[in-house]
């Protein structure tokens, strides 16, 4: 099927919303809500406006505080501004600043006034949320000036955006997925973004939905949306729960492949507001047909379309001095719970022996091999039931532990004889004692050092920590692979930075391609003991923006004491750990216990 792969550039979501508190001045003709149609709206919030005589101090608070104003014009909140100040006021396209804790406002001299606090994240124009690493402080320099006898406020000349709190934010801002498809086959995948919680949130996501392909994803997916196509009226009204998305006459341009693509694609991101229970589509209120007579789709699933399920294991690969044996990793030695215990013999293709000179171990998607790197890291083997070792020719240095993906291809990172880290990817099913890896193209990769890699389920997204050549400045990020029609990788776009907050990142791996849900190892400062952290991407990590608590131990999992590797059999409650003391732990509450002694635990294609 064909797909268009689009050179992407970020996304500017547009924040228009419709108003409700009062009227516009200016601006287009917006459809109202049809009669009869289903409301479900968020918790309105009424900003306050500015009391007489109120202090400097008081006028500015009480700006930032209006930032959550329900009415989208917000009217009340310019009230706050001086006149030549109200068109500076930019909250649609300038960046939302999310900050924890109180404000401190001081008073810098007769008319100027400093506000600081502790920023956690920020949101762009294009709804991506990007963490600050603890501690990173948010100043803002504000005139004031007298108005009529009261202080009003002179905005910065390069304009503003928001200022909102944890609680403000979640209640301003909501969390959605855009999808595209797979190059090749029917898969959607996400992309998760911020949004106003207003009255057109399905405005707004078709909106995004039509435009492109992000840069992190670059020729990784796809879209079935023909270039330039826009809604043909700045409205997606919602009746009797069906969502009417009328198209410019670009849609036409799709054929009829595609254009099963662009309504799978639209039908999956609107699905995500309540009030839709269908979507139709239209070219300048002219109702679009797919060959088949479909009108409109209540699913993705109704044309063929949908994630890629999640794989969940019930039992593991456990590795002991050489040997390999089956565990149920959610049961302690000789210990019984009330939950049917796996069955751990040997199935048929189970490798029962590597020489402990090998390590780093690593087992491809059906089960039936696994690659391993020697102690000094310079070489890499492939071992198969009943069959000898087979040694791929040395072709890099500081070689990091292998991942297989779903498609049968081996990744792993290492130093090319220059000195420049890489990753490198084989295809080990046919001629292994033959096989060359190839380096993928990266040019962002320049000076780093690849330390882990994490292949997602749906085999175009993966999550790759690196630091810098002195081994600091850890990161952790998701890249789009690139791959040939065959299937095979090529390349990796720059990825989209993940999980700012934690430093000295060690390992990583996918716990649900569907939410798009990682799990990493790594810690906040150095004086801190590394844990696991559960994120999501394009969300943040799971407690870090709960209520401005952002080092509250109920929020995060305890650590394990010398945690070396990360994998799972599923989901997070399926999280195992291995410590460099040979110990494997699973999780127990926001506690983890001691399993049994072991050097790995393997899981196919983690």
């Amino acid at each position: 099927m064909k797909r268009r792969i689009v050179a992407a550039a970020a996304l500017a979501v547009t924040l228009v919303l419709s108003a409700c508190g009062g009227l516009p001045e200016s601006g287009p003709v917006i459809e109202g809500r049809a009669l009869g149609e289903a409301i479900n709206e968020p918790v309105r919030v009424a900003a306050t406006g500015p009391r007489d005589g109120a202090s400097q101090e008081e006028i500015v608070r009480g700006f930032l505080r209006a930032g959550e104003d329900s009415d989208e014009t917000r009217q009340t909140g310019k009230l706050f501004l001086a006149p030549q100040s109200v068109d500076l006021w930019r909250w649609s396209t300038q960046d939302v600043i999310v900050y924890d804790g109180d404000l401190t406002v001081r008073k810098v001299d007769e008319e100027t006034v400093r506000v600081s606090t502790t920023e956690v994240a920020r949101l762009g124009p294009d709804g991506r949320y990007v963490e600050m690493p603890a501690g990173t402080k948010a100043t803002l320099t504000l005139g004031m000036r007298k108005v009529g006898g009261e202080w009003r406020i002179d905005l910065p000349p390069d304009g503003f955006g928001l200022w909102l709190d944890s609680d403000q934010f979640d209640r301003t801002f909501t969390p959605r997925m855009v999808y595209f498809v797979t190059p090749s086959g029917r898969d959607l995948v996400p992309d998760f973004r911020w949004f106003p919680n207003g009255s057109r949130l399905a405005t707004t996501l078709a909106r995004a939905q039509l435009g492109q392909v992000p840069d992190y994803l670059e020729n990784a997916v796809g879209t079935g949306v023909p270039s330039n196509t826009r809604l043909a009226v700045n409205a997606v009204p919602v009746v009797a729960g069906r969502a009417q998305v009328s198209l410019s006459t670009e849609a036409l341009s799709a054929d009829p492949d595609d254009r099963t693509a662009m309504w799978a694609q639209l039908t999956a991101t609107l699905s995500q507001v309540s009030t839709v229970s269908s979507v139709s589509l239209a070219v300048n209120d002219t109702p679009l047909e797919l060959p088949s007579g479909v009108s409109s789709a209540g699913s993705a699933a109704e044309l063929g379309y949908d994630t890629v399920p999640n794989r969940t294991f019930d039992t593991a690969l456990l590795r002991q001095g050489d040997e390999l044996s089956r565990i149920d990793p959610r049961f302690l030695p000789d210990t019984s719970v009330g939950t049917r215990r796996a069955d751990t013999k040997p199935q048929d293709g189970d490798i029962a022996r590597i020489p402990d000179t090998w390590t780093r171990l690593a087992l491809s998607a059906d089960g039936k091999q696994i690659a391993a790197v020697s102690t000094g890291r310079q070489r890499l083997s492939l071992w198969q039931a009943n069959a000898p070792m087979v040694e791929v020719p040395t072709f890099a240095g500081s070689l990091i532990r292998p991942t297989y993906d779903e498609a049968g291809y081996l990744w792993v990172g290492g130093t090319d004889v220059k000195g420049q880290d890489h990753v490198y990817v084989l295809d080990p099913r046919s001629a292994p004692q033959s096989a060359t890896p190839t380096v993928l193209k990266a040019p962002w990769l320049k000076d780093r050092r690849v330390v882990s890699l994490a292949v997602a389920g749906d085999g175009v997204r993966l999550l790759i920590i690196t630091t810098n050549e002195q081994g600091t400045d850890a990161q952790l990020g998701v890249s789009g692979i690139q791959r040939l029609p065959n299937g095979q990788p090529v390349g990796l776009a720059a990825p989209l930075r993940q999980a700012q907050p934690l430093s000295s990142l060690t390992d990583v791996v996918w716990l649900d391609t569907t939410r798009s849900t990682y799990a990493v190892l790594g810690r906040l400062g150095a004086a801190e003991p590394v844990r696991p952290w559960v994120g999501t991407v394009g969300m943040g990590l799971d407690g870090m923006r709960s209520h401005g608590r952002t080092t509250a131990e109920s929020s995060r999992t305890a650590p394990v004491p010398g945690a070396a590797t990360i994998t799972t059999v599923g989901g997070p409650r399926g999280i195992v750990i291995t410590s460099d003391d040979g110990w494997a732990w699973t999780r127990a509450g926001s506690a983890w216990r001691q399993v049994v002694r072991a050097t790995d635990v393997l899981v196919p294609a983690r």
